[in-house]
């Protein structure tokens, strides 16, 4: 099984039904497991260089986009979920939590999730207490008001 099998089934009832944003996807791991049990999937990242092929053919929608710029309108996702990418996008993280913000429904989720070295340092040097292990998974949970 995946690691972001494991994550999905871990957070399924936060996920199930759902309409999920994914934040710099780059491979869209995390996307292609989620769309099993998620009402939609979208994904985004700067570049599609990396983008797992299987995206497409699992329904999960792809958009080259800057995550600090978003282009969706206001509260469109459940939940948007920035999972091992935080190292590349931490420098401008006040801008793109703000945005995911936005783009999220009201006592919507956002998931910062890191099981690399890189993301789980910076974790939680920015987030202190706020992240949490649950398994192998270092998590960031941030509920919108």
């Amino acid at each position: 099984m995946k690691k972001t099998d494991i994550f999905v089934n871990m957070f399924a009832s936060d996920i199930e039904n759902k309409d999920i944003l994914e934040v710099a996807c780059g491979t869209a791991d995390f996307s292609i497991s989620a769309i099993r049990i998620a009402n939609s999937v979208s994904c985004i990242d700067l570049d599609d260089n990396r983008l797992n092929n299987l995206a497409e053919q699992n329904n999960v929608t792809f958009q080259i986009m800057d995550a600090a710029k978003m282009s969706y309108p206001d509260n469109t996702f459940d939940v948007v979920v920035i999972y091992n990418s935080f190292f590349h996008i931490h420098t401008q993280w006040n801008e793109i939590e703000k945005e995911c913000k936005r783009v999220l429904k009201s006592k919507g989720t956002i998931y910062v999730v890191g099981t690399w070295k890189l993301d789980t340092n910076l974790m939680v040097e920015i987030f202190g207490d706020n992240a949490f292990w649950q398994d192998d998974f270092l998590v960031v949970k941030i509920v919108n008001i």
